[in-house]
């Protein structure tokens, strides 16, 4: 008889990313756009991110905020080391984040939560440790481009907005950092024609789509290469999702 091999998710998730950061970190930009855009001034505040990888976004808060991290690669808590950030290896998805009830004025989740497993418990454990009022900055791409995605359907716009909503937080803004390749504003039939693809057309189309949506008051998601959400934590007196599904499903007698 065959030995099953069984893994729990956390030794999955850990196996998966020990070596996410070998090649080295992402460039400084993204993260201090997030600062400029989300954190101006920011001063004194208490600061968690989840997914912090080797400790770029920290350090840069980290002279004016009390900051700290979680991430499941080890070897980008090793980096946050070396940069004398404290951070703490976790598996966001399935293992409870090591802070008390409403410790963070911030949490700080940039194109994290899509890699996980059970997206729901991670984004539970984030509201679980912000203070009441605290904001979660959350960003994930566009899944038009190209990114794989577990759960495709949770990380389209409309989705994942109605996603953080349920889960009792206020959508303060979304912004939208950098154009998704400009192809991805025609239909799919159509991207394989070099004259449509170029700037000179989708370009100018993808451009045109964006000014008019602007000027009608929406937000055109679908030009953009991702989005981060700011997200307040309220209190409406529900009961946690889970917990609503299961009232309304079980067997009524």
């Amino acid at each position: 008889m065959t030995a099953m091999t069984t893994r729990t998710p956390k030794e999955i998730a850990r196996e998966t990313h020990s070596r996410y950061y070998s090649a080295g970190s992402y460039a400084n930009d993204r993260y201090a756009w997030t600062i400029r855009t989300f954190l101006p001034g920011s001063q004194s505040k208490s600061i968690l991110e989840v997914g912090c990888g080797s400790g770029c976004l920290l350090e840069l808060l980290k002279p004016a905020n009390q900051v700290v991290g979680v991430d499941v690669a080890a070897d980008g808590i090793d980096a946050c080391a070396t940069r004398g950030i404290e951070a703490h290896c976790v598996d966001p998805a399935s293992e409870p984040l090591p802070f008390p009830d409403e410790s963070f004025d911030f949490v700080i989740c940039l194109e994290t939560i899509e890699h996980m497993m059970n997206p729901y418990y991670a984004l539970m454990e984030m509201r679980r440790v912000l203070k009441r009022g605290g904001r979660l900055i959350c960003s994930i791409p566009n899944p038009d481009w190209g990114h794989i995605m577990l759960y495709p359907g949770l990380f389209e716009y409309r989705y994942f907005r109605s996603f953080l909503e349920q889960c009792d937080f206020v959508i303060a803004r979304v912004e939208h950092w950098e154009w998704a390749p400009r192809e991805t504003i025609l239909p799919r039939s159509l991207r394989r024609f070099a004259l449509l693809r170029s700037r000179y057309t989708a370009g100018v189309v993808r451009k045109l789509v964006e000014l008019a949506w602007k000027a009608a008051g929406q937000f055109p998601y679908f030009c953009y290469w991702l989005w981060t959400f700011d997200a307040i934590k309220v209190e409406k007196g529900n009961v946690p999702l889970l917990q609503r599904q299961s009232v309304q499903t079980a067997p009524k007698g």
